[in-house]
């Protein structure tokens, strides 16, 4: 008997620690943003927990629609390593679907970039209503 409740309460314990390991993804991030998690709650959640973001513009575009706030994206971005490469059409996408520019600034100075900032790329990034500020921003990130 006593050997039972020994390996009930190693179980018990393991799945608990399981369970505070969780891998926060971006569905986890919206879905305790439309449950009505205080910012400061979800913050707490992300820099304690293991990461698994969608940072691409695709998953920015997804926060963004999900109206998650700038303070929460960025604390996301803080526990993550950029992986993917911008261009100037992620950026044009990302401003097209409304995304704040400080959070488009944010992911340009943190991640991979491969920006086409010559006169032609300028123009046509005018062309598509990219603020100077963003373009200024293209243009001083190191390409990686």
């Amino acid at each position: 008997m006593r050997q039972i409740l020994f390996t009930l309460s190693l179980l018990l314990t393991m799945a608990v620690s399981a369970k505070s390991q969780d891998v926060l993804t971006n569905q986890d991030i919206i879905s305790m943003n439309m449950a009505k998690v205080g910012t400061s709650l979800i913050q707490a959640k992300i820099s304690g927990s293991k990461a698994n973001y969608d940072l691409t513009p695709k998953g920015l575009i997804e926060l963004e629609n999900g109206k998650i706030s700038d303070g929460i994206v960025k604390a996301m971005m803080a526990k993550s390593t950029m992986t993917d490469v911008m261009t100037n059409d992620d950026v044009i996408m990302l401003n097209n679907a409304k995304v704040s520019k400080s959070i488009i600034t944010e992911k340009i100075r943190r991640g991979k970039n491969n920006f086409n900032t010559s006169v032609e790329g300028m123009i046509a990034l005018r062309s598509a209503k990219i603020s100077d500020s963003l373009i200024k921003e293209m243009m001083a990130a190191p390409k990686k």
